[in-house]
């Protein structure tokens, strides 16, 4: 709990005891009014106890106006740190989203056969991301995974899996191809070797 918070619960608290001190003065004052043997008895205690009542209405509005202040407060907080969660997890779902995107699009955009076909893929593509990307494992599900089920899910062959090792071992054997031996082709993010039969 935050020091306002905590200072605002105070003021309430305060105020609600004055209200309660204040409104057994006011049966006090009521009780002695009806008990009153002269007028002037009556008359002031009907002025004390009118003095009382009001007081009585106002610790209570000011009681209820401070507590819906710290309510909205608090609310308001709750948003913006709400907020901000929401908006920190953006940032990564969203790049995550666009690189599964352009990962598959490139994979798969030689296979399309027209400009129709590509945007029926495209909305295909976009409506599958959204659902993916509302998952609650979709952060901590590996990328290629993701872009292997989304490639089968949309009825293409996935992308061959990238080489492992070092890059510079990987660079190696590209470049001890066989003498005349046709060039790498690249396939998605991977680089796959010629057919050497």
């Amino acid at each position: 709990m935050s020091d306002a918070t905590a200072t605002a619960e105070r003021r309430e608290e305060i105020l609600g005891e004055l209200a309660e001190w204040v409104h057994a003065a006011a049966r006090e004052a009521q009780r002695r009014l009806l008990a009153a043997e002269t007028t002037d008895d009556f008359a002031k205690l009907t002025a004390s106890l009118a003095k009382l009542a009001r007081g009585v209405r106002q610790s209570i509005l000011i009681h209820r106006k401070l507590e819906a202040e710290r309510l909205e407060a608090d609310h308001r907080a709750g948003d913006s740190a709400a907020g901000a969660q929401a908006a920190s997890e953006f940032v990564p779902r969203h790049v995550k989203r666009v690189r599964i995107r352009t990962a598959i699009t490139r994979h798969v955009w030689n296979e399309l056969e027209d400009e129709e076909e590509a945007e029926l893929f495209g909305d295909d593509l976009n409506a599958r991301l959204d659902e993916l990307e509302g998952e609650d494992d979709f952060l901590d599900t590996p990328i290629d995974e993701l872009i292997a089920r989304l490639c089968r899910d949309l009825g293409f062959e996935p992308p061959a899996a990238p080489a492992t090792g070092p890059p510079q071992a990987n660079a190696q054997v590209s470049s001890q191809a066989p003498c005349g031996a046709a060039p790498a082709q690249r396939v998605g993010e991977a680089v796959l070797a010629p057919d050497s039969s």
